[in-house]
């Protein structure tokens, strides 16, 4: 079989469980290409993230938040399918193939992540401004975007949870967008998680996980306004922090682009 001309699916050999997954096209080059050697970084009831070649590949069940690094299987968390993988775990990936632990992901079919779409309509930001008064953010955020970067414990800071739905709602804008990603990006390597800095520059070219973006589609215009409700609902549900941060990161960006000119002359990033 033949994934999307990014060479031929390797059939399995050794005798250890098998969960086809869906690789998003980015991850292409590393996942069908030669094979090279990793670790596990992290390992979570619906999702693994693995280390390889300094970059970061994370291996989801069905019910997982659908991060845009992810490869996606097609079962759901509760038939375990990540059992007996641990904390740097080795990891094997290329030729359309990963192997991790005792699981082997064939991957079967490339996905092509969603990006947010361009807009801003006052009104609806107003709406989302009252309705996060009731949900306070862990870190502060209005706090230079620098200062954000790595701040608060966990794989994915608050404050760098705050700083992706900023460059989710402002990527599209070619001056904001751009001097926000010049200053947090270069040094996210350094400043924070592995996975934080993967989220972070995927972010800025507008991609980030379903419930976020979804939110950000209804809050610059596309769609009717009453489901706005919803689709907040639905993203601050996500994790113990993550989702009110980054609700509250898409408040701060779309609130900066209103105030853009560049959106109302038509030069898009």
């Amino acid at each position: 079989m033949v994934g999307r001309g990014y060479g031929p699916v390797v059939a399995l050999t050794a005798e250890q469980p098998s969960w086809p997954g869906a690789a998003p096209t980015g991850l292409a080059p590393l996942l069908a290409g030669p094979v090279h050697e990793g670790r596990v970084i992290g390992v979570h009831p619906t999702c693994v993230y693995l280390l390889v070649d300094a970059q970061l590949v994370a291996v989801e069940t069905a019910d997982a938040v659908g991060l845009p690094c992810a490869v996606r299987l097609g079962v759901d968390a509760r038939l375990c399918p990540f059992r007996g993988v641990r904390r740097e775990t080795p990891v094997s990936v290329g030729r359309a193939r990963i192997a991790v632990g005792p699981v082997t992901v064939p991957v079967v079919r490339w996905w092509t992540p969603r990006r947010s779409r361009a807009g801003k309509d006052p009104v609806r930001i107003d709406a989302l401004a009252r309705a996060l008064t009731a949900y306070p953010c862990a870190v502060p955020v209005d706090l230079p975007p620098f200062d954000l970067l790595g701040l608060g414990p966990g794989l994915t800071p608050a404050g760098d949870d705050v700083l992706a739905g900023m460059l989710v709602a402002t990527h599209h804008d070619p001056v904001i967008g751009t001097a926000l990603a010049s200053s947090v990006l270069p040094t996210a390597d350094v400043r924070t998680t592995a996975l934080s800095a993967a989220l972070l520059n995927l972010a800025a070219t507008g991609q980030g996980i379903p419930a976020l973006l979804d939110l950000a589609d209804v809050v610059a215009g596309h769609g009717p306004a009453t489901l706005l409700p919803g689709a907040l609902g639905r993203l601050l549900a996500v994790g113990h922090t993550s989702g009110v941060a980054l609700a509250w990161g898409l408040l701060r960006g779309a609130r900066s682009v209103t105030c853009s000119p560049a959106m109302d002359e038509g030069v898009l990033a």
